[in-house]
């Protein structure tokens, strides 16, 4: 791996640091063309993203069951979610959105699964390169 998990945790803590910083930003709105339900894609990806690191942070080296590292990147991340939402309830031009949190958790799932589905092909492949 190019880096270590040390650089990989400290990349996320960084990263989460961020999410609440734009969290703090009143009337922060997604930048780019309008179109209609893009505040959700934008929530989809911030969190997609959070959850590729998280993903590549829990899974340990020799790989725990990937279910296990699935459901605990999960909820890891839909407690920072919900934070995240609890707090922009407190911002002023803000507001926390059940439906923000689900389309959060929704981008954790799909990456976090996109990184355990990749990187359980290549340890079938060098376990089939090794025998």
């Amino acid at each position: 791996m190019l880096l270590g998990r040390r650089s990989l945790t400290v990349i996320t803590i960084a990263y989460v640091a961020l999410i609440f910083f734009l969290s703090s930003r009143p009337y922060l709105h997604p930048p780019g063309p309008e179109f209609h339900m893009k505040d959700k894609v934008a929530h989809c990806l911030e969190y997609g993203t959070l959850g590729f690191l998280l993903t590549l942070v829990v899974a340990a080296p020799q790989m725990r069951s990937r279910w296990v590292t699935f459901f605990l990147v999960l909820a890891i991340g839909a407690t920072i979610a919900a934070t995240d939402e609890l707090y922009q309830g407190t911002v002023p031009g803000r507001q926390k959105d059940i439906a923000d949190w689900l389309a959060d958790v929704a981008g954790m799932a799909i990456a976090s699964g996109l990184v355990l589905r990749t990187f359980g092909r290549e340890r079938t492949r060098e376990g089939e390169d090794a025998a």
